[in-house]
C-alpha cells in the first residue's frame, strides 16, 4: 500500500509539473505572438507612412539646397543648422543619412530602433523577459500623445524614437552602478559612453539637460552616499553630456530663430507657457502618468516599499525632462515621447517589483498587459487606415 500510495504521489507531482510547463509555453506562445503582430502592425504603419513635411527639406543640402549626394552634403547641412536653424545636429544629421537610405532603407531602420527601444526599456527597467518586452512596446504605442509623428513621420522617429535609444543606452551604466555599487565596469565602458554622452546631451532641449542631471545625480549618490570612487567614465560620459546641453541649447541658430518669433507681452508669454504646460502634463502626459501613479500608489501604500535609488533617477528623469519644456516657445505632443518611456520604464520596474512579492497580481499584469496591446493594435490600425 505504501508503495502504491508513493507511485501516486509521483504521478500527481509529474502531472502537476507537465502542466505548469505547458501553461508556461502557452504563456510565452502568447507573448511571442503579441509582439510578432505589434512589430508586424508597425512594420505596416511605417510603409504606409512617406516621406513628409520636414523629411522634404532635410532630404536636400540646407545650405546649397540641392538634393543630399554623400556624407559631405550632410556636414555642410549641419554646420548651416548649427548656425542659422537649431543646436539638434546629431539628428538631424542622423534624420539626412537615413533619408538618403530611401523610404525602404529608412523603414527598415525605423524598426530596428522600434524593436532596440522596447529592449532598451526592459535593460532599464531591469525586467528582461519577453513579457516586459511585449509590455514596453505596447505601451510605447498605446500612452503615445501621437503616434504618428513621433514614431511614423521620418523626422519625428529619428528625433524621438532614435534619441531616446541612445539617451537610455547613455544611462543604464549609471543606474546599473546606483542599484550594484559594487559591479565590475561594463565592457569598453570607457569608450562608448564619451559618444553616447555627447549624443545624449546633443538629442534635443529638454531629454538631453534631464539625463545630464540623472548621471550627475546617480555619481553623486554613488560618491558621497557609497564612498566609491569616482571612475573616469562616470565623470567623461557626464562631461561629454554636458558639452552637448551646452551645444544644442546655446547654438546659435536658436537665437536666429527666435528673432523671427512674435514676441508676447510678458502676461501673455506667462499664461501661454503655463497654459502649454498644463496641456501636457493633463493631455500628452495622464495616459503615462495615471499608470505610474497606479503602481507607485500600490507599492508605496498597499506593500509599504519604498522606490530604490535608480528608480527615484528615473522619476526624476520623467520630471526634469517635463519641466525643462517650460523654457521652450512651444511644447507639442509629440515632444513627450522621451518623457512617456521614461515614465513606462519606471512603471515596469516598479511591476517588476509588485509580481515578486505578491504572484497573486500576475493574472491582473496579464490582463493589464492583453489591454494595453489590444488598443496598440488598433491604434496601429489607425494609422495604416488614415495614414
Amino acid at each position: 500500500m505504501a508503495v502504491r500510495d508513493m507511485e501516486h504521489v509521483r504521478i500527481g507531482e509529474s502531472g502537476e509539473h507537465m502542466e505548469k510547463k505547458n501553461r508556461a509555453f502557452c504563456a510565452t506562445a502568447a507573448i511571442v505572438a503579441g509582439i510578432l503582430i505589434l512589430a508586424v502592425m508597425e512594420w505596416l504603419g511605417h510603409r504606409r507612412i512617406p516621406f513628409m513635411m520636414d523629411d522634404l527639406w532635410y532630404a536636400t543640402n540646407l545650405a546649397a539646397d540641392r538634393p543630399l549626394q554623400g556624407l559631405g552634403d550632410v556636414m555642410e547641412s549641419q554646420v548651416w543648422h548649427f548656425l542659422n536653424w537649431g543646436g539638434r545636429c546629431v539628428t538631424h544629421g542622423i534624420l539626412q543619412l537615413t533619408l538618403m537610405c530611401g523610404e525602404l532603407g529608412a523603414d527598415m531602420l525605423n524598426m530596428i530602433a522600434a524593436l532596440v527601444l522596447g529592449w532598451m526599456v526592459c535593460v532599464t527597467a531591469g525586467w528582461r523577459k519577453p513579457f516586459c518586452f511585449l509590455c514596453a512596446s505596447s505601451l510605447i504605442v498605446a500612452l503615445n500623445a501621437n503616434v504618428k509623428m513621433s514614431m511614423f513621420w521620418q523626422a519625428g522617429t529619428v528625433n524621438y524614437v532614435y534619441s531616446t535609444v541612445w539617451i537610455l543606452a547613455f544611462l543604464w551604466p549609471y543606474l546599473r552602478q546606483t542599484e550594484e555599487p559594487e559591479a565590475d565596469d561594463l565592457p569598453l565602458v570607457n569608450l562608448w559612453i564619451w559618444p553616447l554622452g555627447l549624443m545624449a546631451g546633443w538629442s534635443n532641449e529638454n531629454m538631453g539637460p534631464a539625463s545630464l542631471v540623472t548621471a550627475l545625480a546617480a555619481v553623486g549618490y554613488l560618491v558621497k552616499g557609497k564612498k566609491r570612487r569616482l571612475k573616469a567614465w562616470m565623470a567623461g560620459g557626464s562631461a561629454a553630456c554636458l558639452l552637448g546641453s551646452i551645444l544644442v541649447v546655446a547654438a546659435p541658430g536658436n537665437f536666429v530663430r527666435a528673432q523671427a518669433v512674435e514676441k508676447l507681452p510678458l502676461g501673455a508669454f506667462l499664461y501661454e507657457r503655463l497654459f502649454s504646460m498644463l496641456r501636457a502634463g493633463a493631455d500628452y502626459l495622464f495616459p503615462a502618468a495615471l499608470l505610474l501613479a497606479a503602481v507607485l500608489l500600490f507599492w508605496t501604500v498597499c506593500l509599504k516599499e519604498r522606490l530604490r535609488p535608480a528608480q527615484w533617477m528615473l522619476l526624476a528623469l520623467a520630471v526634469l525632462s517635463y519641466g525643462a519644456m517650460v523654457l521652450s516657445p512651444h511644447y507639442p505632443d509629440r515632444a513627450t515621447f522621451g518623457t512617456m518611456v521614461a515614465c513606462i520604464a519606471l512603471s515596469l520596474s516598479v511591476l517588476k517589483g509588485i509580481l515578486a512579492k505578491r504572484r497573486d497580481m500576475e493574472i491582473y499584469a496579464g490582463g493589464m498587459a492583453l489591454c494595453y496591446w489590444a488598443y496598440a493594435v488598433y491604434v496601429l490600425a489607425v494609422v495604416q487606415q488614415n495614414g
